[in-house]
């Protein structure tokens, strides 16, 4: 139980941190997203206004 506690605070203390390890990794996921969100997205609004004039 210790170390489970020794963990969790280990990880809040990152969490505060400006630069910690967890919110570089959040940031890595929501570009990855927001990436794929574009280059899917883009060619779909293409699609549908093509549709939408045929």
């Amino acid at each position: 139980m210790t170390n489970l506690l020794w963990k969790l605070e280990a990880w809040m203390e990152d969490v505060n941190r400006e630069d910690g390890i967890t919110l570089q990794y959040f940031e890595k996921i929501l570009d990855s997203l927001f990436f794929l969100i574009k280059w899917a997205g883009i060619p779909f609004i293409f699609y549908l206004l093509f549709e939408i004039l045929t």
